[in-house]
């Protein structure tokens, strides 16, 4: 499902310094100078790399959080090439430097068949040598952490209740709820997120055609048990 009204109040919720260390992370492992993102959400990596004079293509399937990205571009005075796609099903007239899929947006693909679709559409964007950085939730985070998590915040302005439950092995429901007291809207929205063990991740990339992969967790050395994993392969010739 894509993102909808929720879009408006994403940011709100997220804490700035996340998208500045997964900005550290990438220029880290990766040498590029042009960029395919997948799923880009609000725009706050695109626009980091807009301002480092990359040049960056920013995509996702949903209208409505490219129109917060294009607000915030225009406001940051960066001019974002923004496009609506699904990372399922694309192809792009001349391959980047580096493809990127952040903030667990893989796990918005429901089944292995598209998830090799998007991995292959990625192998296929690439320039020889090239990087595809991606990252999922962790299985630990969907089974435990996540498990009838629960969360609730209010204040005179707003409030935001999210419930998350367990519907299956590494998958889980998120039941949103946002009332806008100022701007008298409310706001209900459910995703379905779904994860697989990281072997089966590796045996789909090598599927796609990747071989030279490495793992990393929340943004340092693979544990098992971590929050995220994030993966980082290069396209071989």
């Amino acid at each position: 499902m894509a993102y909808e009204k929720f879009a408006y109040y994403y940011d709100s919720l997220m804490d700035e310094s996340f998208y500045d260390d997964y900005y550290t992370f990438i220029k880290e492992n990766a040498k590029y100078n042009s960029i395919l993102e997948l799923a880009c959400g609000t725009g706050e990596l695109a626009i980091r790399f807009s301002k480092d004079n990359k040049e960056i293509y920013a995509t996702d399937i949903s209208k409505d959080i490219l129109e917060v990205a294009r607000i915030k571009a225009n406001h940051e005075n960066v001019n974002l090439l923004l496009a609506r796609i699904d990372m399922v099903d694309f192809k792009i007239d001349r391959p980047v430097d580096l493809v990127l899929c952040s903030c667990d947006s893989i796990n918005y693909v429901l089944n292995t068949k598209d998830v090799t679709q998007v991995f292959k559409n990625a192998y296929q964007s690439l320039k020889y040598n090239g990087h595809f950085i991606f990252d999922v939730n962790s299985m630990h985070k969907m089974n435990v952490t996540l498990n009838n998590y629960v969360e609730h915040n209010e204040d005179e302005d707003f409030v935001f209740d999210w419930k998350v439950s367990s519907i299956g092995i590494g998958k889980v429901k998120h039941e949103i709820y946002i009332e806008d007291k100022i701007e008298n809207e409310k706001v209900s929205e459910t995703h379905i997120q779904q994860s697989y063990d990281v072997d089966k991740y590796v045996k789909l990339l090598n599927k796609a055609g990747f071989k030279d992969i490495e793992l990393f967790s929340d943004f340092g050395k693979y544990k098992e048990e971590c929050q995220r994993v994030i993966f980082v392969c290069k396209k071989g010739r």
